[in-house]
């Protein structure tokens, strides 16, 4: 996986983003537009769904949209397409297309501090657009995430050990808010805390479904299942927590998708077994699901047109992530400090 190594103000991160990765926004952008046709959604329906989006971050987090100019201008490509891919998630569900989606994270309270594990499974097309970037701001701020090139962020842990990762969720209700990499890298801007971080996800105008996971090097821990309008806190059970793209809070059921959830329910139920079927949550234990191929086509390890493209560890009371690149069955891990 390419890295990048990113400081400055905000505008100059996002430059130094653009410049050091533009082969890569140029061809995630080719490949997202290209999509958003097949869905029949046009360039111009995408910016102008875009554009209703960014005024809900001009109020909440401008700073990010000085970001999103210097990437534009790193790359060379219009604010508007930098724009519309940090609107991924977004678009074609406010377009009202719908999608299936096929993450897995959890993690457990072990080592002595919380650890977690997410396998993103994505597309095939998509799998060399990852990049793992590395920011230091001019105001302190120390964030090491993965992001396809051109995105705010999916994932990542700041100097504080905060980490935020999660899942996409198809949930049935759907409206113009903040985006989810928006949100992401808000969280991890300003917040120290998962207690934090929960608190400042429940307050945002939020867009879409998805499940975020929390955790942070004093042992909080949580999962937030969220749609656009409610939310609802997971605390571990047993000291483990878990999540695929379907809710399960009673209250939230009845908002998740009802096409195309075989898989998430079964990787959820196998990843339930694989806790119940240990005493060991150690590093090593954790590190061992994201290899399982239980119950194939429908495993955590996912393999086919649809993969898992990463495999990231979060072990935030040592601020370290490791990294498989491609599928972990078959690729080890890689140390990387904040």
């Amino acid at each position: 996986m390419k890295t990048l190594e990113l400081s400055g103000s905000r505008y100059e991160i996002g430059y130094g983003y653009g410049v050091q990765a533009r082969e890569y926004v140029w061809k995630f952008i080719d490949i997202f537009f290209s999509k958003l046709e097949s869905l029949r959604i046009n360039k111009d329906a995408a910016f102008e769904i875009s554009g209703r989006l960014e005024e809900y971050v001009k109020e909440y987090s401008p700073v990010l949209l000085e970001e999103v100019r210097g990437l534009a201008d790193g790359a060379d490509k219009d604010y508007e397409e930098i724009l519309s891919l940090n609107c991924i998630f977004e678009i074609p569900r406010i377009a009202g297309t719908k999608e299936a989606h096929y993450c897995t994270v959890w993690g457990s309270v072990a080592d002595g501090g919380v650890i977690a594990v997410q396998n993103l499974d994505l597309a095939a097309e998509y799998a060399d657009l990852l990049h793992l970037v590395r920011i230091v701001s001019d105001d302190g701020l120390r964030i090491r995430l993965q992001a396809l090139a051109g995105m705010l962020g999916m994932m990542g842990m700041n100097q504080d050990g905060l980490v935020f990762s999660g899942t996409t969720v198809s949930s049935k209700k759907v409206k113009y808010g903040v985006p989810k990499p928006f949100l992401g890298r808000t969280i991890l801007n300003t917040c120290s805390t998962a207690e934090q971080a929960v608190d400042c996800l429940l307050k945002a105008p939020r867009t879409t479904g998805g499940n975020a996971m929390f955790l942070d090097a004093v042992g909080g821990f949580y999962v937030v299942e969220c749609s656009a309008e409610q939310c609802a806190v997971i605390h571990p059970e047993k000291q483990h927590l878990f999540s695929t793209n379907h809710y399960t809070d009673g209250k939230l059921t009845p908002l998740s998708p009802t096409d195309d959830i075989e898989s998430s329910k079964a990787r959820l139920e196998r990843i339930q077994e694989l806790f119940s079927h240990t005493d060991r949550y150690d590093f090593e234990t954790l590190k061992s699901f994201a290899r399982d191929h239980d119950g194939n086509p429908l495993t955590i390890c996912r393999h086919g047109d649809i993969s898992t493209v990463s495999s990231v560890i979060f072990e935030p009371s040592k601020r370290r992530m490791w990294l498989a690149t491609g599928l972990p069955c078959r690729n080890g891990y890689q140390e990387y400090s904040v």
